[in-house]
Parts: structure tokens; sequence; C-alpha cells
């Protein structure tokens, strides 16, 4: 045993509670301040993720609303793989919401011993630990975990809170730092969305001023109804079979995996070689594609910053022309755009647009050299955010490289200098 560590059980240093299980009845599809938490809002690899909140206007018992930097665990997992269940999150720090502690999710509460906190929130992230939870866990469909199978974990740590403290802020910063890049994130594409509605939903574009308008459309002249299609060189679509999973093989891409303009590749499953060039064959899939989901996730939207292959099913690909690719995503993602296309969605049980709707859709679009001014106007914000997702990704690596080894003793954190 490497020195000043020893041996503990889980079930030593902590107490899992059940949360509440809140009313259906009052759940709710509008926004409100009162978060329901799920096992969706649970990163694969642990992390708090927010892009699907359900909300909740009811009853609240105050021993089940969650604060900022409570540890909690997932109890269950729908997929296959029980990829996150057992991971941790941290409840984040938002004054405008008030996050409820749903049943299914575990509170981690640590009992009265000298044990660092935030060493263990890393730990129930660490692999070693997670594949334990799974391997134990019961369910078909859906699997389920309980405290006392976490509790029987057994690991290795350093026993000094120093220097438990010490891994456990080294890994949280990097997970700040993609936290701020997130912001910047965010705060870059509001930048790219006001400046598409200034120009184009309130006419204030350059030379506005000067320009005559169509008594018929309202519109500035020079402005025309036109499809899609003249934006792009190319709209395909993915796959509509079902390729087989294999263990190793080419990412197969989804509209589940399109979010807030990037790809993520966290839970998507692989497919065999032949099957990924059968695919590639129809969508010729490339780094600057535009990729819209078709169906279930309806309307979302994501460009491909990666260079390495993989494959899409359920997707929409929009291959741009030059000086048009900044247009054509602000305004496929903007809201009111998503809001026009939903009102011509079809399908009975789930929504869909099919590849010939999207092909022949219409619109009154401004003139070319509009489009290519905004195009020049938003690269800078367009680059930095892309960027900054790079980054993001690297960070990622970097942390999840550094996990098992400050978790197993395999780098001496005492040599590591913390600004």
């Amino acid at each position: 045993m490497i020195k000043g560590w020893k041996e503990y059980k889980l079930g030593d240093l902590i107490h899992i509670k059940h949360g509440y299980a809140f009313k259906g009845d009052f759940f709710v599809d509008h926004e409100t301040e009162n978060i329901l938490l799920t096992p969706g809002n649970f990163k694969i690899g642990g992390g708090f993720k927010d892009d699907k909140l359900k909300y909740y206007e009811g009853p609240i018992p105050k021993d089940y609303i969650l604060k900022y930097g409570d540890v909690i665990v997932t109890m269950t997992d729908l997929s296959k793989m029980a990829d996150t269940l057992g991971f941790s999150a941290k409840i984040p720090n938002d004054k405008n919401k008030i996050y409820l502690h749903n049943q299914r999710i575990g509170l981690v509460e640590k009992k009265d011993v000298d044990f660092d906190i935030g060493f263990l929130y890393w730990l129930l992230r660490f692999e070693g630990y997670q594949k334990f939870v799974a391997g134990s866990a019961t369910g078909a469909t859906v699997k389920h975990t309980s405290p006392n199978k976490i509790y029987a974990y057994k690991f290795k740590a350093p026993s000094n809170t120093n220097t438990q403290q010490k891994i456990a802020k080294i890994l949280s910063a990097y997970d700040d730092l993609i936290e701020n890049n997130l912001k910047r994130i965010k705060l870059l594409e509001e930048m790219a969305q006001k400046t598409y509605e200034e120009w184009f939903v309130r006419f204030k574009f350059p030379g506005h001023k000067t320009a005559k308008f169509n008594k018929e459309t309202g519109l500035p002249e020079g402005w025309c109804k036109r499809k899609l299609e003249f934006l792009c060189s190319k709209i395909t679509d993915g796959t509509h079979d079902s390729p087989k999973q294999v263990s190793n093989g080419y990412k197969l891409i989804t509209g589940k995996h399109i979010l807030d303009g990037f790809i993520n590749f966290e839970n998507a499953y692989t497919i065999s070689k032949e099957d990924h060039l059968s695919i590639k064959k129809r969508s010729g899939l490339e780094k600057g594609d535009i990729l819209f989901s078709n169906i279930g996730t309806l309307g979302n939207i994501g460009v491909v910053t990666e260079d390495f292959e993989y494959s899409c099913k359920n997707v929409i690909i929009f291959k741009y022309k030059h000086n048009y690719s900044n247009f054509l995503y602000t305004y496929l993602s903007n809201n009111s755009t998503k809001q026009k296309l939903s009102n011509q969605s079809t399908g009975v049980a789930q929504k869909f647009y099919s590849l010939k709707f999207i092909r022949n859709l219409q619109d009154f679009f401004p003139p070319n050299k509009l489009i290519e001014k905004f195009d020049k106007k938003t690269n800078e914000i367009y680059r930095a955010k892309y960027n900054l997702h790079n980054q993001n990704q690297h960070l990622k690596e970097a942390r999840d490289i550094l996990l098992p080894r400050l978790m197993t003793g395999m780098i001496d954190v005492e040599k590591i200098e913390i600004n």
C-alpha cells in the first residue's frame, strides 16, 4: 500500500438520503423556479447537466430542497450500459432556481468522520467505483442501485485530509475552467443571435435607414421567397436503418447527441466499419457540416467540429455554401425559425421533418450580399465559440486522464504545485 494511504469503506463515511416522491399531478411543461431533479441531470462520467430540466408547481417538503454544493448520486439509469448509475453531481449555484430532491436521486451526507467531502465527490466519479456499482445493479431495461450497494465499495485513499483536499482541488479546477468556458460560449451564441434579430427580424441592418420597403410583404426590397437549399451545396440525411452495435468501431450520432450547437459523443454507441462506410456514401459527413435533428429531439442543431469520422442517423445534414455558414446556422437555431418549423412538423406518435420537406422549405430571405455581410460580422464570434469548445474538449481529456491516476496514487500529489 502507498505510504500515507489506507483502505476505507464508503458505508463508514457517508449516508445516502432517499429523495421524495413528488406527485405527477404537479409536473408542468412551462418553466418555473422549481427544478425537479432526475437521472437525466447527470452527465456520463459525473457532473451536473441542465439541458433537460423538469419543472414542478406544487407543495414542497422543506427537507427535500437541495442547496448549492450538495453532492447527489443517481440511483436509476435507463441506458443499456448503466453508464451514469451511481455517478455524482453537485448542485449548481443558481439563485433563480430551487432544486428539488426527487426520488431515484440520493443525497450524499458525510458522517461525522475526518474525511473530505470534495474528495468523496470525485471518488464517486471514478470509473472503478462506477463499474463496481453498475456490476451489482438490478433490472434488465432500467438499472437500479441502492445505498447499501454503494456503501459496500472499498477503496484506498490518503489518510491526510489536506492531501484529499488537494486532489479534489486539482480536479475541480478543470471543471471550473470548463464551466467558465461554457458560460462564455453561451454569451457568444447570444451575441450572434442578437445580431441576427437586429438585422433580420427588426430590419436594422447596415444601410436600413435608406432602404425601401415592399408594401405587400412589409419587407425591405431585395428580400424574396426562396428555398432553404439556396444556402447549401447539398442537403442530405443519415441512415434510416438501425445498424448493429459493436464493441469497437465508428460512433453513430443521432439527434439526442446534438446539443447547444455541438455534437456530444459521450453515450453514442459504435457500429462496424462496413455499416459506417455504407452510411458515409449517403451522407458524406465532414467537418463544418451542420447537423439538424429531424425526429425525436426535433430541431436540435450542431456543427461538426471534429476531424475524426463518425456516422449519423435521424439527422438532416446541411453542407453550406461559402460565406453562408454563420447565417444558415443562426437562422436554423433562431427561436422564430424553430417556431415556424414546429408548426409544420408531421407525425402523430412522434413529430418529424422529412428530408423532402426541409429541401423544399421556403422563407423570405435577405439578398446574398447582406447574408455575406452577416457571415463576416459574426466570424470572430463563431471562431471564438468553437475555440472555447475545443479548449473544453482538451480540458475534459486532461481531467479524465488525471482522475484515475490521482485516485489510485499513481501521481504523487504532494509534488504538484497549485496556484
